[in-house]
Parts: structure tokens; C-alpha cells; sequence
């Protein structure tokens, strides 16, 4: 999650639980905490007071060294609005694994549409209701050592109130490698997944489109626990007119962290990202984070200054499986002012962004 001015109650909470975490896990054997959750309270102009919560757990199949997880979350506004969301990576076999990942989600919740292209504009964009349903998976087999190949399947339904009815499906496949030792946080490894997805319009004012992406993480051990690790990924929308919920985008609490979610949409992405992890103490550690990237039309391909991400972080583990409690302080380069606090994200979650 990304906290900016009206969910500063939200990271209060959430600062609380990890100094709770933080100390029922200070002792020399890591509390192997089967969930952990938290309060969502919220206040915006578009949904006045919201509140839910989030929870997270954790859990290993039989035959199994790799932790599953799955999270949920929902809210309700006191205007009636509301999203209920799941997502999680489930792993599975013993000789041959299994990998299964899912994102589903139904919202009547509020959304902020940005114009697409990677110009910036002070402009926060414009608010809509959006009635939406959707999900994503992605089933892997292992073939080989490290290899695993597999289908994807997504779906997508929305309704606003500015545009058609947008109805569309995909289905494609992935191919990655995996040599990382633990997938939550890697001391060391590669990993690489490559996909292609084909969509074909159920409804609305687009056409058959495919999306291409791919993604290299490298995790490079320095010293002891101190680590170097780096991201490259891209994206690539092709074939046709795409719905612009699924166009590439930049920004959030994984993808150059201190960019507002979805603010920079087009055709083609392309972004850079690493980090020091450094241990402190125990349980806890730190990160210092930078990340670089941009958005791209094929028709009007324009070169402006590159986003730029950057920041501070601190790590709670909170089992064996070095699932941390992560807290991020990230600053862009969009505003040139260091009071502006546009420029500032606040992100406080599980799991890392890479």
C-alpha cells in the first residue's frame, strides 16, 4: 500500500503493528508467524471515511521447502463504496513443482484516470466510479531444473461512468527460470519470466491486442548478509487498440517506488531498479532503493527525462521464511521543490518489491 496525506491514520496503525511485531520478534529465534493483518481507515474527498482491513498468510504444502502466501483485503466507504481483493502464490509438488499465482478482485470504488504518455503534468488527473471485476492467473510446471513453463488466463470487466462497457479476456503463456534460495527475499539467484498474453474484446471501442513482458532480478551476496539486488523489466502492448486499464504503467510500491501508481501509461515500458539490503540488527535490516524508467509510444516516440525513484526503507522478518515487514520512504524527481510532499510515498507492506 502507498500512504500519502489521507492515510496517515492507516500508516499510524500499521507502525504500531510493526513495533509490536518488531518486538515480539527481537529474541534469538524468529517468531514464525503463521498471519499477520491490520485496520484499512481512510478519508478522501471521492469516498469521505473508509474502513476494512488487510490480512496476510502464510502457509507450506506438503513435500514443500517454498512458503505459500495469500493475502485479502476489503473496505467499505460511508458513501457505499466498496472493493474486496485477493491475491497470492501457491507452491506445490515435491519432485516436480508447482507454482500457481492469482489476483482477483470485485470493486464499486472510486479511480483516478491519468492521461497516457509519459509527459508530466501537475494535474492529478480525472476521478471516476468504476464498477469492476477481474482476475489473473498463471499455473507454472517445472520441466527442468529451475524451468517451469505454464498458462495464464485473465479477465476483465468495467463499468464507468465516462466511458463504454469494457469487457475483454486473455489467455497466454509463460516460460522463467528460478535459482533464487528464497523467493520472499533472495541472498542469492537469478530470475528471469518471460510471457506473452492475447486479449480478445468481449465489448468496448478496442480491438485484439497482445501484451508482451519480461523480467530479470539478479540477487548478488556482497558479505555476509549485506546483499545487492536489481530488477530489469519491460513491458510491450501490440497488435492493436488496448484497453487502457491493461496498458503498461509505471510507479507503486513496486515498480520505481515515489511514482503515484498508474500516473505514466502507453504502449511500451522500460524500467531499471536496485537496492542495498543491509543488515541492522537480528530481525530488523534496512534498504536504501533507487529506480529509473519510462512509458513510450510507438507512433510518437518521445524521449523526456526518465522517472526517477529513490529512497530509504526498514525490514522486520516476521518468520523463517524471511517474509518482512517492509516500511519505504521514496521521493521522485518529478517536483523540483524537497517540500512539495507530492514527491514523497509512503509504503508500508509485505513482501518486497523485488
Amino acid at each position: 500500500m502507498v500512504c500519502r496525506p489521507p492515510l496517515i491514520v492507516m500508516c499510524l496503525l500499521w507502525s504500531i503493528a510493526l513495533v509490536a511485531v518488531g518486538q515480539t520478534a527481537w529474541y534469538d529465534k524468529i517468531a514464525d508467524l503463521p498471519a499477520i493483518g491490520a485496520p484499512i481507515i481512510n478519508l478522501s474527498p471521492e469516498t469521505g471515511w473508509v474502513f476494512g482491513g488487510v490480512v496476510q498468510g502464510y502457509f507450506r504444502c506438503k513435500d514443500q521447502k517454498q512458503t505459500s502466501m495469500v493475502q485479502l483485503s476489503g473496505a467499505y466507504s460511508l458513501r457505499s463504496q466498496w472493493y474486496i481483493h485477493s491475491h497470492g502464490t501457491i507452491y506445490a509438488g515435491s519432485k516436480n513443482q508447482w507454482m500457481i499465482s492469482y489476483d482477483v478482485g470485485y470493486r464499486h470504488y472510486p479511480d483516478v484516470r491519468f492521461y497516457v504518455g509519459n509527459e508530466f503534468t501537475i494535474k492529478e488527473g480525472i476521478s471516476y466510479l468504476s464498477e469492476r471485476a477481474h482476475i489473473k492467473a498463471t499455473a507454472l510446471a517445472e520441466v527442468a531444473p529451475g524451468w517451469s513453463i505454464g498458462p495464464t488466463i485473465q479477465y476483465l470487466y468495467d463499468k464507468t461512468d465516462f466511458e463504454d462497457l469494457i469487457s475483454t479476456g486473455g489467455i497466454g503463456l509463460s516460460i522463467s527460470y528460478d535459482s533464487r534460495d528464497l523467493h520472499f527475499y533472495p541472498t542469492h539467484g537469478w530470475f528471469f519470466q518471460v510471457s506473452g498474453i492475447h486479449y480478445e474484446p468481449f465489448n468496448g471501442n478496442f480491438t485484439r491486442s497482445d501484451l508482451i513482458e519480461s523480467d530479470l532480478r539478479h540477487f548478488i551476496p556482497i558479505y555476509r548478509q549485506l546483499l545487492f539486488a536489481w530488477q530489469f523489466r519491460t513491458q510491450w502492448s501490440i497488435g492493436g487498440a488496448m484497453p487502457y486499464q491493461l496498458l503498461p504503467s509505471l510507479g507503486g510500491e513496486d515498480l520505481v517506488r515515489g511514482l503515484r501508481a498508474n500516473m505514466f501509461r502507453d504502449q511500451a515500458l522500460l524500467a531499471l531498479q536496485a537496492e542495498l539490503r543491509i543488515p541492522i540488527y537480528r530481525q530488523l535490516s534496512g534498504t536504501v532503493f533507487a529506480g529509473i524508467g519510462d512509458v513510450y509510444n510507438y507512433n510518437e516516440w518521445q524521449w523526456v527525462m526518465p522517472k526517477v525513484g529513490y529512497g530509504l526503507g526498514l525490514r522486520v522478518a516476521i518468520n523463517k521464511s524471511k517474509i518482512n515487514i517492509r516500511f519505504d520512504v521514496a521521493r521522485n524527481n518529478l517536483y523540483k521543490s524537497w517540500n512539495t510532499m507530492e514527491s514523497y510515498s509512503f509504503y508500508l507492506t509485505t513482501t518486497e518489491a523485488f
